[in-house]
C-alpha cells in the first residue's frame, strides 16, 4: 500500500465486508479470508467509497489486478450484490449460493463435455436446486415463490412426526437468474 494512501475507515470497510457476508463477493468463490479492493484503481479515484470497494479473497484479488476478472465483470458482481440484499433475507440469498454452488461443481465436473448450462437447468443431468422444506415454514422462501425463482411442489411424507415436506425447485426464472449470477450479467 502506498504511504499516501489512507486506511479504509473502519464503518465502511465493515459495510463492504457485511455487504458480501464476509466472503469473497464472486458468487462462484465465497472464499475467505478476505481483502477489499478498490474496483476502479485508488490511483485514479484517490478515495474510498463503498460502491468502488468490493470484498474479495486474496486468489481473486490478484486475478482481477492481473486482468483475469475484468473490471464489468467486477462492477456487475457489485450490483448484483446491492439487489440481492436489498430483496432477499439471508436464508433465501444462502438458497441461492447453495445452486451457485452446484452450477460450478457441475460445471467443473464437464469442463469438456457437451453438458450445456440448458440441460443442467432442466434437471437432466442434475438437480441445480431442490430442496424440502417443511411445509409450515414455506415464508422463509416467501421472496423467492413472490419473485417466480422457486416453486413448492406437492406435499410429501416428511420426517418429523405429523409433518409434511414441499420440494422447493428452481423455476426457469430461477434458473436463468443463477445463470446470470454465474455470469457475472445483470440481475
Amino acid at each position: 500500500m502506498a504511504q499516501d494512501r489512507p486506511d479504509i475507515p473502519m464503518p465502511l470497510r465493515r459495510a463492504v465486508l457485511v455487504e458480501a457476508g464476509h466472503r469473497c463477493a464472486i458468487p462462484a468463490c465465497r472464499q475467505t479470508p478476505i481483502e477489499i479492493a478498490h474496483i476502479t484503481p485508488w490511483t485514479k479515484v484517490r478515495e474510498h467509497r463503498f460502491e468502488n470497494l468490493i470484498s474479495l479473497c486474496p486468489n481473486c484479488h490478484t486475478r482481477f489486478d492481473r486482468g483475469e476478472i475484468d473490471r464489468k465483470a467486477m462492477l456487475q458482481y457489485k450490483e448484483n450484490l446491492e439487489v440481492l440484499n436489498s430483496r432477499y433475507t439471508d436464508t433465501e440469498r444462502q438458497f441461492l449460493k447453495v445452486c451457485v454452488q452446484n452450477w460450478e461443481t457441475f460445471r467443473s465436473k464437464h469442463l469438456n463435455s457437451d453438458v450445456t448450462l440448458d440441460k443442467f437447468r432442466e434437471g437432466r443431468v442434475i438437480s441445480l436446486g431442490n430442496m424440502r422444506l417443511h411445509t409450515d415454514m414455506w415464508w422463509l422462501l416467501s421472496n423467492l415463490l413472490d419473485d417466480g425463482i422457486i416453486t413448492l411442489g406437492n406435499e410429501l411424507p416428511g420426517l418429523f412426526e405429523n409433518g409434511l415436506v414441499t420440494q422447493v425447485s428452481l423455476t426457469d426464472k430461477g434458473c436463468s437468474l443463477i445463470g446470470r449470477v454465474v455470469d457475472a450479467e445483470p440481475i
